[in-house]
C-alpha cells in the first residue's frame, strides 16, 4: 500500500479538486459545487485514507513482532 502513495494522497486528490471546482466553469453549468464541499470530502478522504495506512502499518508491525 505504501507504493501508492503519490497516487492516493497526491494525485486523486488534485484531480477530484480540479474537476469539481472547474468544470462548471468550463462547461458553463448552472449549479456550481461549493468549493467548501469539495475541500470538506477532501478532508474526509485524506481521513479515510490515513485510517487505511495507519491499519497497514500498525499489521506490518504486527507481523514483524510475531517473527
Amino acid at each position: 500500500m505504501r507504493r501508492h502513495f503519490n497516487y492516493y494522497f497526491i494525485l486523486y486528490p488534485c484531480i477530484y479538486f480540479l474537476v469539481f471546482t472547474l468544470s462548471p466553469i468550463l462547461f458553463r453549468k448552472e449549479e456550481y459545487t461549493s468549493v467548501n464541499d469539495t475541500l470538506a470530502f477532501l478532508a474526509f478522504y485524506y481521513f479515510l485514507i490515513s485510517i487505511g495506512y495507519a491499519l497497514d502499518f500498525f499489521s506490518e508491525k504486527e507481523k514483524d513482532k510475531d517473527k
